[in-house]
């Protein structure tokens, strides 16, 4: 309505001048229409990119999923295979074990004692107070890398099975004690003495059987 009294009021003008207006309306209309269809065009093409990122996370979610089922499977498969287990079985599967702990940690004790007596105690210990602070700076480290990579490969080949192996020993063995309270090692050993005591305390459990 308000466009339709402006143009009876300028009617006069525009009577003059109706292909100069026509043009110009044209113009102004084109205008708005690019416009919009850039403005429109921006949100359409902004709900498709989230549209595709959500696809993506749905995906990735569907995969992890898949995997963390496949984990479930592959763990109470081994399980299974703990608990059905006679005795005999059973203290071999941990003694195996034990062993391969033992060589695990005798290989970090033995990396961590070669970087610590070429680095800091042997001929290198020459030279000025910055030069051997930079070598100490360099095997504190090579101790913090080793330390992650020996806590990984923990995780990786021990830590499951060794708590399997453990529950099915306890119940088992419902008089056993541990010599100390070092239980809480099973899961997350800090040192190489938390890594001993689950060798130790799994051998103990297996000779008990």
């Amino acid at each position: 309505m308000e466009l339709l009294k402006v143009i009876k009021a300028e009617w006069a003008v525009i009577a003059m001048a109706p292909f100069s207006f026509l043009i110009l309306a044209a113009l102004m209309f084109g205008a708005a229409y690019f416009i919009a269809c850039w403005r429109y065009t921006a949100v359409i093409e902004q709900v498709k990119a989230t549209s595709e990122t959500l696809k993506e996370r749905l995906h990735l979610r569907s995969e992890q999923t898949e995997a963390y089922r496949e984990k479930a499977a592959k763990y109470d498969e081994k399980l299974a295979e703990v608990v059905d287990s006679g005795e005999t079985e059973l203290r071999d599967r941990t003694l195996k074990l034990v062993a391969d702990l033992r060589e695990f940690i005798g290989r970090f004790r033995r990396l961590e004692s070669s970087a610590l007596d070429s680095r800091w105690f042997g001929a290198n210990q020459e030279g000025s107070e910055q030069e051997q602070r930079w070598r100490w700076d360099e095997y504190t480290r090579m101790v913090l890398n080793s330390t992650y990579e020996r806590n990984d490969e923990y995780d990786r080949r021990f830590k499951i099975e060794a708590t399997m192996l453990r529950d099915e020993l306890l119940s088992r063995l419902p008089n056993y004690e541990s010599e100390n309270q070092g239980a809480f090692s099973y899961e997350r050993p800090t040192n190489f003495f938390g890594f001993s005591f689950v060798a130790d305390d799994l051998e103990r459990m297996a000779k008990a059987l």
